[in-house]
């Protein structure tokens, strides 16, 4: 069940947010709007070629815009006195007409990415590690920042047999149809010489309502069970 859908999509404006923030005020606006979207997510892909970037966030208007570059390695985005990062929002204004203001936020745990992880593990088996051992290495360091569960799906001639294969492994929980789980998700390729090589990376890190309740769960679930034991009697 639901390992076909986006665990991002399927939870979006339930227990996570859109990473794409304006309001279009017709229907064309909004078929440009979106497009521009893809052509500024790909031209992030292709400037800063796994540079360690967890997440975008796009919020734009009519006459400008702001893109918001969650990194765990901010230096190699800024480049030399913040001269990468000047050409690359020049870039975004000569392409789409308008003022963009890049911002750089840092990710403090970069093992808790599904991005991040999944890009680490395309550059090992890219480096002809074992597939094996690559998944075991993500898993490890996954669970020990504190996610709650992680499951690694590799899939393609992995250690270059003729025939084609996928390979799962997991630890912990990862509860894919419970909408309140936070899940990150991320799916990349790498290019060996016997082929592509497919990785899916789930990272779950918990319920979100139960982080945001807190200890205030606890008690109402102990009222509850107090409530259905005096029915009973």
């Amino acid at each position: 069940m639901w390992q076909k859908a986006d665990p991002r999509g399927l939870r979006a404006g339930i227990t996570k947010t859109w990473p794409s923030e304006w309001f279009a005020k017709t229907r064309g606006q909004g078929a440009q709007f979106f497009v521009e979207d893809i052509q500024i997510r790909r031209l992030i892909d292709e400037t800063f070629v796994r540079a360690g970037i967890a997440k975008v966030v796009i919020r734009k208007t009519e006459k400008e815009g702001e893109v918001i570059i969650f990194t765990a390695k901010p230096a190699l985005i800024l480049g030399k006195e913040g001269s990468k990062l000047e050409s690359f929002s020049k870039l975004l204004q000569k392409r789409f007409g308008r003022e963009f203001k890049v911002v750089l936020k840092d990710v403090r745990l970069p093992e808790l990415s599904a991005k991040i992880m999944g890009e680490f593990a395309a550059q090992q088996i890219e480096a002809r590690m074992p597939f094996r051992r690559v998944a075991k290495m993500v898993l490890q360091k996954v669970m020990e920042k504190g996610a709650t569960g992680v499951k690694v799906q590799v899939s393609g001639r992995l250690g270059g047999v003729d025939l084609s294969r996928t390979e799962k492994f997991s630890e912990g929980r990862v509860s894919l149809q419970t909408l309140r789980s936070d899940i990150d998700y991320h799916y990349t390729t790498a290019l060996t010489k016997y082929g592509i090589i497919g990785i899916k990376v789930w990272i779950s890190k918990g319920d979100t309502l139960v982080k945001l309740k807190g200890n205030n769960t606890d008690s109402n679930e102990v009222k509850k069970q107090q409530a259905m034991k005096k029915i009973m009697q």
